[in-house]
């Protein structure tokens, strides 16, 4: 089973082709709602009271287990608004409106205590580490991070990424934090800080996996129409770590699996506003792909 924390938003989403206002976003539910096709996951996060019923209840359906899921009173539910620029890669953030998630403390369920794969979604680093030391013995935590926190709290973010498994985060982020352009030497920087998994994203160039001594960098799934690029990331991960869930064991050989599997989640989540394509998407689509991709790449 597989424990996410991280963000259940409320986003606006502008691009030069059309808005959307207010759909449901944030990073546990697009991790969320892309690694329940390889396993078992449920979510710690937090929501306001102006969080609508029927997204709770499109998570629920979906076979999330939201036990985690607290609904604070007289509290608003995090906000992002943001603009895509018009090759959709660049993002302007507008606005951000923490809300629920300034004073949420997670709170990990009896019943969830037992989870072996972790993720840490976009959270404080400080919240990330307090919900891993939760759990006595997982066998593969894996966290991701924003350029925010790499800004403003770099050295409780260096704490946290030293007690986890992995780290996947994005090109713009690694060479941010490791103050290099290179980004063989901002793996190699991130390795020595512990994580023994170290994925960097690329966005439409695809993503390098870094383990032990070995490089694999795989290139992206092929899109004509790439809608909302929002969640992708995510995704990514949902992928990833619902694969490496679904094997039980660590090796080169499933990481590798899994990074595809990572690409092709990014590939789905894009294809249309907010997690609508992932809520519509079917495991035989997603296998479908995979055949496609392997001609594509001779992976």
């Amino acid at each position: 089973m597989i424990l996410a924390t991280g963000t259940v938003a409320l986003d606006t989403t502008r691009t030069p082709f059309k808005t959307v206002e207010r759909v449901l976003g944030g990073s546990a539910s697009f991790f969320s709602l892309s690694a329940r096709f390889f396993s078992e996951v449920s979510i710690v996060a937090a929501v306001g009271n102006d969080f609508p019923a029927s997204y709770w209840q499109s998570l629920e359906n979906s076979g999330v287990n939201l036990s985690g899921l607290q609904k604070i009173k007289d509290a608003k539910t995090f906000f992002f608004d943001s603009t895509f620029s018009f090759d959709m890669y660049s993002r302007t953030a507008n606005k951000t409106e923490l809300n629920v998630v300034e004073t949420f403390t997670p709170h990990i369920p009896d019943s969830l205590k037992q989870s072996e794969y972790i993720y840490l979604g976009t959270l404080t680093p400080e919240k990330q580490l307090a919900v891993l030391r939760e759990f006595s013995n997982p066998k593969f935590s894996m966290m991701d991070t924003i350029e925010f926190y790499i800004q403003h709290s770099k050295s409780a973010l260096e704490k946290t990424i030293s007690e986890v498994n992995g780290i996947v985060l994005n090109d713009i982020e690694a060479r941010m934090l490791c103050n290099t352009p290179n980004l063989m030497k901002a793996a190699k920087a991130l390795g020595k800080m512990g994580p023994e998994v170290v994925i960097i994203k690329k966005g439409e160039h695809g993503s390098i996996l870094f383990y032990k001594d070995a490089v694999f960098p795989i290139p992206a799934y092929p899109l004509e129409n790439v809608i909302d690029p929002t969640g992708a990331g995510d995704s990514f991960s949902g992928g990833f770590l619902g694969h490496i869930a679904s094997k039980g064991k660590l090796s080169l050989d499933n990481l590798k699996t899994a990074m595809a599997y990572g690409n092709l989640m990014g590939s789905f989540c894009v294809e249309d506003f907010s997690v609508s394509r992932l809520l519509a998407l079917k495991k035989t689509e997603i296998e479908k792909r995979m055949e496609k991709y392997r001609e594509l790449t001779r992976f």
